[in-house]
């Protein structure tokens, strides 16, 4: 996307060199390269700079709410910095950079107030609506400064050509539809972090906004700016408020049920029980074991597990409602491996070479069935499993 300009009949805002003057957008650059580096550290730690695993970044500080609204109520601004992978920083930082105007618009006390508290309205936004998951990322910070940007071109229109007014605005309004379209389609991506941030950048920007008109109206007077006085009192006193309306929420938000031990448990159950149930069906094939051991392995090390596994997600019925779905596709995924099972031991044990060929063809298809149901959970699993 090209970066936004606003022109204006006394001066240029231009995202390619902020103004002809001395103002450059410090905070905009401190703030990227403070993402940058929580990035190394991740890297540093372990993760994986593509597609980090999601109990790293629960251990670096991403936003998990049974920790977050349990006392660890920092997770919310440790988040802010944490990002899934070098793509979701990069299109955050990229971004931010090309609405780095605001900063010149607001001041830097004020976009930092801005980008602070649209970030913790986001990480509130996805307590609030969106159960247990595990959130991470600037978008909300990033939206909120996009929505302060859109703010002073709706309220302070007549201070801009028309021309450019138009043109900003439209790519304003098409970076916005198209995030939130994203937000509404792709998995791994928080519509409400996006759209809670952009409503706090909103109405944070109109309280500044606000603050300079009354602020000009007294005194008639701007600094040397151009700026109404006492600009950054009022951002500074914005941040306060922020804060303790942050710090209101996370004390009366309850948080969705736990199914973090749930979801581990399952994950664990197809990461070793399925690779012992592979080696032994392999072992079979090769002839290395008799199709009496296959059976008892995989009544043993394979079946039971998966049974007690299932039994569990049955009896965890205090899910909330976004996640049911997934939680009856995991049940059914476990169904559908003990068939398999089943399955492959009528195979094993059936001494007749015709009756065996049949069963297996049988085991072949309840395999692929399994094989269909993984499909897409892996990924979602990875998002929810702290």
């Amino acid at each position: 996307m090209k970066a936004f300009a606003i022109a204006s009949r006394r001066q240029t805002v231009c995202a390619r060199g902020m103004s002809e003057g001395r103002d450059r957008p410090w905070i905009v650059y401190a703030l990227i390269a403070a993402n940058v580096a929580v990035f190394v550290v991740e890297i540093a730690r372990g993760l994986d700079p593509i597609r980090p695993d999601v109990p790293g970044m629960v251990e670096l500080g991403a936003s998990y709410p049974p920790l977050t609204l349990g006392g660890e109520w920092w997770r919310l601004g440790s988040s802010m910095f944490l990002h899934f992978g070098i793509l979701h920083l990069a299109m955050n930082m990229l971004c931010l950079y090309q609405v780095r105007a605001v900063e010149l618009v607001f001041g830097r006390v004020g976009f930092f107030a801005i980008y602070l508290l649209a970030g913790l309205g986001g990480g509130i936004a996805i307590l609030l609506v969106s159960g247990n998951v595990v959130a991470a990322g600037a978008s909300g910070a990033v939206f909120g400064a996009y929505g302060a940007f859109g703010t002073k071109l709706v309220l302070h229109r007549s201070q801009f050509a028309p021309d450019a007014w138009r043109n900003t605005m439209r790519r304003l309004a098409t970076f916005l539809g198209l995030n939130i379209a994203i937000g509404l389609t792709a998995s791994g991506v928080s519509l409400a972090g996006h759209v809670g941030g952009l409503i706090v950048g909103v109405a944070v920007a109109a309280a500044l906004l606000a603050g300079d008109r009354r602020a000009q109206g007294r005194s008639g007077a701007r600094d040397g700016r151009g700026r109404a006085p006492g600009r950054v009192v009022r951002a500074l006193a914005q941040i306060a408020i922020g804060l303790a309306l942050t710090a209101v929420a996370v004390l009366v938000i309850h948080p969705a049920p736990d199914t973090g031990p749930v979801l581990r448990h399952f994950d664990a159950v197809e990461r070793i029980v399925k690779a012992k149930a592979n080696a032994a069906i392999a072992q079979y094939q090769e002839r290395a074991i008799s199709a009496a051991e296959v059976t008892a392995i995989l009544d043993r090390d394979v079946i039971a597990p998966y049974r007690q596994l299932r039994d569990e997600l049955q009896a965890t019925t205090d899910v909330p409602s976004r996640l049911r779905p997934l939680f009856a596709r995991l049940i059914e995924l476990v169904a559908a491996r003990l068939v398999a099972y089943d399955a492959f031991k009528a195979f094993a044990a059936e001494p007749d070479p015709a009756r065996q060929a049949a069963l297996f063809e049988v085991y072949t298809q309840r395999n692929d069935d399994v094989a269909n149901r993984v499909d897409g959970l892996e990924a979602e699993l990875r998002r929810l499993t702290p």
